[in-house]
């Protein structure tokens, strides 16, 4: 079942679809995805699979599952664009890229995944001057 971000929690139990307003870095092309929790994970990890194009999908997570001070600023550009004006509306994910070991997994903080749960529009965020990392250890 595909649901709204309205009807959908930040703990998802059925995917949700997001649409791009931006496309992300390097697929121009994708612009229409769903989100789908991965089971047992109490909505921690989803993937964020294109419906676009099929195959391409990326491992997602809710970031304070495993980074509890992590907080993004968004822009005011990049908020008006997608027509925030309640944090709360603010879905925030961050990427994953995962390895056969654990230790070597990481998360992509510099540019989360920020979707307006009332809209489910969403842009992969630049977050440069924020010191966050690209590849950001999941576990220490």
């Amino acid at each position: 079942m595909i649901a709204t971000m309205t009807d959908t929690p930040s703990t998802a139990t059925e995917a949700a679809a997001v649409r791009f307003v931006l496309p992300l870095p390097g697929f121009p092309q994708a612009r229409e995805f769903v989100v789908e929790p991965v089971d047992g994970q109490d909505g921690v990890l989803s993937v964020l699979r294109c419906t676009d194009q099929p195959g391409l999908e990326f491992v997602v997570a809710l970031p304070e599952a495993f980074f509890p001070d992590y907080t993004p600023e968004l822009d005011d550009a990049t908020a008006e664009r997608l027509g925030l004006t309640d944090a709360a509306d603010a879905l925030v994910l961050v990427i994953l890229t995962i390895a056969e070991q654990i230790e070597a997994s990481t998360a992509n903080l510099m540019a989360p995944v920020i979707v307006n749960r009332r809209t489910g529009e969403a842009v992969q965020a630049l977050l440069v001057s924020s010191g966050y990392d690209i590849r950001t250890p999941l576990v220490g």
